[in-house]
């Protein structure tokens, strides 16, 4: 009975050492996932910042006027030509 006690400590410490290096190398690895997903959102990040800087300068009033003007020909209308169209409000008051 002892032998087997004895043989049985024996090769769960090499078994256990085994399985220590394993769960190691698996934490190494998903360590390093987790890195690159990080770098993966970092750039994602960047250019969703670029993208949204692109917007704002092509949505910017002074551009959308002077592409209006030179691209488009378009002018500003004069007042005798604006109509102004005012709905009833949903509560029935008047406007």
């Amino acid at each position: 009975m002892m032998r087997l006690f004895s043989i049985l400590v024996l090769i769960s410490v090499p078994l256990l050492m085994m399985l220590q290096v394993l769960q190691s190398y698996r934490y190494a690895v998903a360590l390093e996932d987790a890195e690159n997903y990080d770098a993966v959102q970092l750039d994602m990040l960047e250019d969703n910042k670029r993208i949204l800087a692109g917007i704002a300068v092509f949505s910017a009033p002074a551009r959308v006027y002077r592409v209006a003007e030179e691209s488009l020909e378009l002018a500003p209308a004069s007042p005798e030509k604006v109509l102004q169209v005012r709905f009833p409000d949903s509560a029935g008051g008047a406007p």
